[in-house]
């Protein structure tokens, strides 16, 4: 049942791990790469719905403006809460050895918490973002922050290949957030009071349900050790510099349109961008999933690796082309029944959109790729390519073009992305 059991390594991490038996990927019985993504495909559909839902509440029942504060301070905290985040889950999840411990990565991101929290403030300071905007910015942190430490608890799950507790947790955690939101829009309440609920629902079941069964895989608490925080700190550094540089390419239209055209082009581009999370969590299911096998196929096979990078890229190009298509077809009908018919008018900008969420497919099943061969200075180089790419035609476009300019930004820089990491990935292999 459990496969061949390793002989005991002392972890790297300072907090003793228990030593049980292994399970090589031929033996988990009841456990497949299949039935793993299907689960996370299944929360990430319906965690992606809820966020989608957050902004049609706030579409419906409030002004572009309101939606525009909110996807503002969601591109300011995006980036700070990731790039402190260490992309700590896809870290743990392929960290099959266990050289560190959950207690050390708790550790680690409870401190980058801290960090997150120091910067937000700053910002709020010394006024780069005032007025309802700053109000706004201080719950979405709240609730980022949350999110990133119930990450933390999913990455240990997943390393257990607990992937049901990861898709239901997930899942419940996503519909409380949206039922407070809205319950505070539909019934006349602000934007403020809408990002304070979802900030009190995320932390709360983060409290009350991930962090107690977390603690039953492996246990959450232990005393920090500086060198050994310095040390996975040190490790992870690139992979939350990657996270950090993918929110802020993903921010800097917003940032663009806010100087130029202001809150309500901040709120339709918001609403048109909301796309991207359902397409990204779509990808990241799979990716989470086929994680740990490709963690195993680069110590054991590199020929299985290339395969299972091959494959896994082969079905992000054909699902990216064929829900372009798609939007094409039913954009315009899309926008008039999801949020309002003045959204209908922006179609086109829409598709442009969904053509950057889809390069963006591949850009997520490559990264996965190249964290299991620890590959990570280079996915920062190829990451902050495509930033770069992304702000030089959104300086040049948006002034002329407005939202189409943004969108078009997008595509450039997640086209550079996708090139440069699939020939990486398919490059690599070999042991870590």
């Amino acid at each position: 049942m459990f496969g061949r059991a390793r002989a005991y390594e002392p972890p790297v991490g300072g907090t003793p791990v228990r030593l049980e038996a292994v399970p090589t990927p031929a033996a988990r019985t009841g456990t497949n790469l299949a039935a793993n993504a299907a689960w996370l495909l299944g929360s990430n559909i319906a965690y992606a719905a809820c966020q989608w839902g957050a902004v049609v509440a706030l579409a419906k029942f409030s002004h572009p403006e309101a939606l525009g504060y909110f996807g503002l301070a969601l591109a300011v905290t995006n980036p700070i809460v990731l790039v402190t985040s260490f992309a700590l889950k896809a870290y743990q999840s392929t960290d099959v050895r266990g050289r560190y411990a959950f207690a050390d990565y708790m550790n680690l991101r409870l401190a980058a918490n801290v960090v997150a929290a120091i910067m937000v403030g700053a910002i709020i300071a010394v006024g780069v973002v005032t007025g309802t905007a700053g109000a706004v910015l201080v719950p979405v942190a709240v609730a980022k922050l949350a999110d990133a430490t119930s990450e933390t608890c999913y990455g240990v799950a997943q390393k257990h290949e607990r992937m049901r507790f990861v898709a239901i947790a997930k899942t419940l955690r996503g519909a409380l957030g949206l039922l407070g939101l809205a319950a505070v829009i539909v019934f006349g309440g602000s934007v403020v009071s809408g990002a304070w609920a979802l900030a009190a629902a995320w932390t709360g079941f983060l409290l009350a349900v991930e962090l107690p069964y977390a603690g039953l895989l492996e246990s959450p608490f232990g005393a920090p050790h500086a060198h050994v925080l310095w040390r996975l700190a040190r490790e992870t550094a690139p992979l939350g510099g990657v996270a950090g540089v993918v929110a802020l390419t993903q921010s800097l239209p917003r940032y663009l349109l806010q100087l130029t055209e202001g809150a309500a082009a901040v709120g339709y581009y918001t609403a048109l961008a909301s796309v991207v999370p359902v397409v990204s969590h779509l990808a990241a299911a799979v990716g989470n999933a086929s994680a740990p096998r490709l963690g195993w196929a680069v110590l054991s096979d590199t020929r299985r690796y290339r395969g299972l990078v091959r494959g896994l890229t082969a079905v992000a190009a054909v699902a990216s082309i064929v829900l372009a298509l798609g939007t094409a077809a039913f954009g315009g009908w899309f926008l008039r029944v999801a949020y309002a018919p003045d959204y209908a008018a922006y179609e086109r900008t829409l598709v442009l959109v969904v053509i950057a969420a889809g390069f963006g497919v591949v850009n997520t099943i490559t990264y996965f790729a190249l964290v299991a061969v620890r590959r990570v200075g280079f996915l920062f180089a190829i990451y902050s390519a495509g930033m770069v790419a992304t702000g030089i035609v959104g300086v040049v476009l948006i002034p002329r073009f407005g939202l189409d300019g943004a969108a078009i930004g997008a595509i450039v820089g997640a086209a550079v992305t996708a090139v440069l990491g699939a020939r990486a990935a398919l490059s690599g292999g070999g042991a870590r």
